[in-house]
Order: structure tokens, then sequence, then C-alpha cells
């Protein structure tokens, strides 16, 4: 294969973690280059593959239904998804003397099987070479991100497609590995790129704005099809990752100074992500950027409003309700919020959006729910179903009862929608008959089954958990929240350092299983550990602990937030006293 574009094939690939920007990027480049002049092809144009079949197989491999399957298994299917991608779209279109582009190639199935999965580099690299039959390809793009921004992309992509009124995609098989997954990829990507350095560009799209990260792209790439070393273009392009910035000292307020810097230059590039990144905030300057973000990114404010109960949360649910009805009836969940003041929202959106209403009924047994519920019972009856969970009363078996006596037994095992409504109606319920229904809906909606478990302590509880915890750390490890359990920190212990779900759930444990985990593992997940500080963080340990790593992580986006919200805390500790 040669380098150069005169007549010849450029094949080029572009990599990265999921929520880097590679798609939409490499899209936008390709487009670009053809403004120019070049004749670019790209197997995955506008995000969908160019083969239907390829796409299907893409699915299979997605589908959480199938969280069993052996690393290895899983390796062969995706080399076969890309062998036909290869054979039906990638072959023919180098064949036509074309600049090809391809969104992922076999390096993402080396990084998920070896950094993700554990399998051995050297079985793995057989499968890989035998598949790729000697095409590899000419220049590689990695786009590296922060693996928190990466899932707040994610999150405001649902965000967005929620808000249109379309279905969000659920989660993905490889999603069930938790954030823990996105941080060994990623360093299995920069692993490569260190590996095969004269021909892989590594582009910082973390702190680098959307538009200038595309025209700079542009410019290298069409530099290197016109014939320019490789080497050269990517000195040229530098757009390496910068080195971190120190800070000269780090105190609280310094660290919430930084954290709105980096908003304000979020906010001119990804509004939508700002807004997000703001959830949970309940500061003067939190609510100043909300206001701004109002116009630009409605929805992603009103998400982040989730559970929040002081009087500016709820002038801002005023101003956008007209504006963003689905998102701010979401916000109105948590245990801390003013009862009343929810009921009235329900009542005013009763007729408007009475499916939304409902499904924020969650554990909710009083007579005003289920009179939400019977309204929308006949022609939803799966919404009501759902809405059941942490309600273990007669009214709610009798629903449950009714409903797998309509449905039937085997359609509910043999369907993922049934069966993941019934499974997330038992949510929090530990009896035997619940357990009973669990196994029938494992077949189906096994995701929905384990998040079932949350707040169990019972010992088929924790059977469960032992038994799809490799699998599916991401979702069990949140099923304990809080419990100070000998075998919770069994298995806190066992994955500490693999899932950083490990840390979200021993938020505010102040026990020295607690501490000696902590200290294990905050330079694996320091915002994580900052995270389940809490309240600890008024205190003298936590507080130590804090800025040591606020110390470590300057630039980390997710260490500033928490950073942000422990200065909130004191200053309001302060203002107390």
């Amino acid at each position: 294969m040669t380098l150069a574009y005169d007549g010849t094939l450029v094949f080029i690939v572009f990599e990265g973690i999921d929520g880097s920007g590679k798609t939409t990027i490499s899209n936008r480049v390709a487009k670009n280059l053809r403004e120019k002049g070049i004749d670019v092809e790209h197997v995955r144009e506008g995000g969908e593959f160019a083969s239907p079949l390829v796409s299907r197989m893409r699915e299979f491999g997605k589908d959480p239904r199938n969280m069993a399957m052996d690393p290895y298994t899983e390796l062969l299917l995706y080399v076969a998804r890309e062998s036909q991608l290869l054979h039906e779209c990638t072959r023919p279109a180098l064949e036509k003397n074309e600049v090809v582009f391809a969104d992922r190639y076999l390096y993402s199935y080396d990084v998920l099987s070896h950094n993700g999965r554990g399998l051995p580099r050297e079985r793995i690299k057989k499968v890989l070479d035998a598949t790729a039959q000697g095409l590899w390809p000419d220049f590689v793009v990695l786009m590296d991100v922060d693996p928190h921004l990466a899932r707040a992309r994610r999150k405001v992509s649902k965000i967005s497609t929620r808000a249109k009124g379309q279905k969000a995609g659920g989660g993905s098989r490889k999603g069930l590995g938790g954030v823990g997954m996105k941080h060994r990829l990623r360093e299995g990507y920069l692993n490569l790129a260190k590996e095969e350095s004269d021909k892989w560009l590594v582009v910082d799209n973390t702190h680098s704005g959307l538009d200038e990260v595309v025209e700079r792209l542009t410019k290298a790439i069409y530099d290197f099809v016109k014939g320019k070393d490789a080497k050269a273009v990517i000195e040229d392009a530098n757009i390496e990752m910068a080195d971190p910035v120190r800070m000269k000292s780090v105190s609280l307020e310094i660290g919430q100074k930084a954290f709105y810097k980096m908003i304000e230059k979020r906010a001119a590039s990804e509004p939508t992500v700002a807004a997000y990144f703001l959830s949970g905030l309940d500061d003067d300057k939190a609510f100043e950027y909300r206001e701004r973000f109002c116009e630009t990114a409605p929805h992603a404010v009103a998400h982040g409003l989730e559970s929040m109960n002081d009087e500016k949360s709820w002038a801002m649910r005023e101003a956008l309700k007209k504006v963003t009805p689905v998102f701010v009836i979401k916000s109105l969940s948590g245990r801390m919020m003013d009862k009343e003041r929810v009921w009235n929202y329900f009542e005013e959106f009763k007729e408007s959006h009475l499916n939304d209403v409902v499904s924020q009924l969650s554990g909710d047994d009083s007579d005003r729910a289920w009179g939400f519920r019977a309204l929308v019972e006949k022609d939803d009856p799966l919404r009501v179903l759902r809405s059941l969970s942490k309600i273990d009363s007669e009214r709610a078996w009798a629903t449950r009862e009714s409903f797998i006596k309509d449905k039937g037994v085997k359609s509910i095992k043999t369907s993922p929608l049934l069966a993941a409504a019934l499974a997330s109606s038992l949510k929090g319920i530990g009896t035997e008959r619940a357990f009973e229904l669990r196994e029938w809906c494992a077949i189906s909606a096994p995701s929905q089954v384990l998040a079932s478990l949350s707040g169990l302590e019972c010992e088929e509880s924790w059977d469960w958990r032992k038994r799809y915890c490799e699998q599916a750390p991401k979702i069990v490890l949140r099923t304990f929240d809080g419990q100070d359990s000998e075998v919770a920190w069994e298995m806190r212990g066992q994955f500490a350092e693999e899932a950083k779900e490990t840390i979200d759930s021993m938020i505010g444990l102040d026990s020295d299983e607690a501490w000696s985990i902590r200290e294990r593992v905050k330079d694996v997940w320091p915002s994580t550990v900052l995270k389940s500080l809490n309240v600890l963080g008024l205190e003298e340990k936590g507080l130590s602990m804090a800025l040591d790593i606020l110390a470590r992580y300057p630039q980390n986006f997710s260490v500033l937030k928490h950073v942000a919200k422990l200065y909130n805390r004191h200053q309001k500790q302060e203002q107390d006293q």
C-alpha cells in the first residue's frame, strides 16, 4: 500500500472510546476534503454502516441480554463483523482508487479484548491478522478524550434524542463494564499509538474546540493524501495531548474557580455539555450559567435540576416548564423534594404529559398515585408496571399478577420488553415471589433484573450479585449503595480498581474499610473518591484528601466539579455557624 494520493489508495481509520467524537469529526473532515477535491468514501457515513448486515451484527454484539458472552466469543463476533464490512464495503471502496475513511477498525477489538477483557495480546493478534489479510491503514487518527467528558457527551446525546420525542438507545453490553471499561480502553489506545507513533496522530478532543479539531485534521489529512510523510504530518499537526498544568497552590476556592473557567470554555463549543456538568450544583454561579443556557440547552438545564429542592431550582423549573416539560417532570424525583409542590406539578401536567408523570411515581403507594396509574392502565400497562418499583403492597402485587395472567409466562420469558417492565417493578423487593419472577425475567432482561436488587441485603440478592458481577459490575456494584456489611466490603475490595461504581456505592461511609479503599484508589478514580466523601469533606480528614486529589488532578473536569460542590458546602457551613 502506498501513502501518496496519486491515483493509488489511501486508507484512514479513526479510533477512540465511545463519546470521543470520532464519528462526528470523521464525517465533517470527509465533507471538508470533498470540498477540496479529494474523493473520500466513508464506510460509516453519517454514523450509519454502509452494510445493513453489519448493522444487524453490531446490534447483536451490543445487546445487554448477551452479557454472558465469553470474551473470546466476543472477539470472534466483532472480527466477523469487521470481516463482513471489509468484504462488502471497505475493500470494494479501496479498489476504486479512492481515499477511504473507517470509523473503527481491528484496533478497537485489540483494545477491547486485551485492555477491556484481559485476553492475552498474542492470542488476539493471530485472529486480527487473519481477518485483516494484510490490510492495515496508512494513517490512524486517535480521538483522545477524558472518559468523563465522553460520558457527558453520550448523556446529552440521549437527552437531545428524548427531547425530540424519539426513544433514546438503551444500554449496551460493553457499557455494563461501567466507566472503568472506558478508562482501560483509553489506555489501550494510547499504548497502540506509542507502538506505531509514525502513523498514529493523537488528537486532544477534551480541551480543544470541535471546529478547531476539524479544521486542523482536514489540513493534516489533506497534506497526507497529497504525499506528505506521515511523521511530518503528525509533527506539524501539533494537536497531541497537552501536558497537564499544575496549580501553584490548591484550595477549594481555587478549584471552584478553575471549574467555572472550564465551564466558560466549554460553553463556547458545547453549551449542552457545559449545562450537563452543572447538574446538582446549587451555588449562585451555577444558576447564572443556567440562565445563560436556558435558550441554547434548556433540556440539559432541566435535567440537571433533578432532586434539587431549593427556591432557585423551583424558579428555574417554572421558567422551563413550557419549553421542556418532559425534563422538568423528570427532575421532580428524590426523597428530599417538597412533595406538595411535586404533586402540584403532577396535577398541572395531568392532561398534557400524563405518561411522563406516571413514570415518576416509582415507590409511591398512595391513593393519589394509584389514581394517576388508573388513568393510563389500559393504554400503557408497562409504564404502570415499571412505576411499582419498591412497592410490596397487596395492590401492587395484584397488578403484577394481573399482568402475568394477561401476557402469559411464556411471553414474559421471551419478550425483552415485557420482562424488563416486570423486572423493573421488583426493584427493592426481596420476597420469595419476587425472586421467582426474577428467574423468569433474567432470560430476556438480565440488566433490569440485576438493577432490581437495589437496596436488598438478603442472601438471595448476594447470590445474584456474585453470579453476575464479573459481567455487569456497573449495575451490580450500585445495588448495595451504603451497605456496611462484610459481604459488601468483600465485593468492593475485589472490584475497587476495576470499577468506579465500587466507590459510588460507599458515598458518605466513614468506616476504616471505606477510608482504606479511598486511599487505595484515589489515583485510579480521583473524582469518584471525592464524590464519595460527601459531608465527610467538611471534616479535616476528608478535606485533606480532597485537596490532595485536587493538587494531583487540577485539569480533571469531574474532579473540579466535586471540588466546587465541596466548596459550596463549606461556604454554607460557615454561613450557618
